[in-house]
């Protein structure tokens, strides 16, 4: 095996890891981003009652993101997995 392959092997790798990284990182921002979008204006009062319906809520959206974040990594995992065919 030549240097020039060996080298180019170590870069893919190193690119890949970065890139799946960095889409998990996006994934994550984005979901938390829509959880904080919920929450109520600042100065609006709520009832305890209403402030706990909003808290279920908020933690049902941010199971739900962290599911169909896990759902997409597993997608591009097989994506790139099925790619090496």
């Amino acid at each position: 095996m030549n240097l020039d392959r060996l080298i180019n092997m170590v870069i893919n790798r190193v690119i890949r890891t970065l890139v799946s990284k960095g889409v998990n990182k996006g994934i994550d921002a984005g979901s938390s981003a829509l959880a904080k979008r919920r929450t109520p204006a600042r100065g609006e009062d709520l009832s305890d009652k209403d402030q706990a319906k909003r808290t279920q809520d908020q933690a049902q959206m941010s199971s739900q993101a962290k599911e169909s974040a896990k759902r997409a990594r597993k997608l591009a995992r097989m994506s790139r997995r099925i790619g090496k065919f």
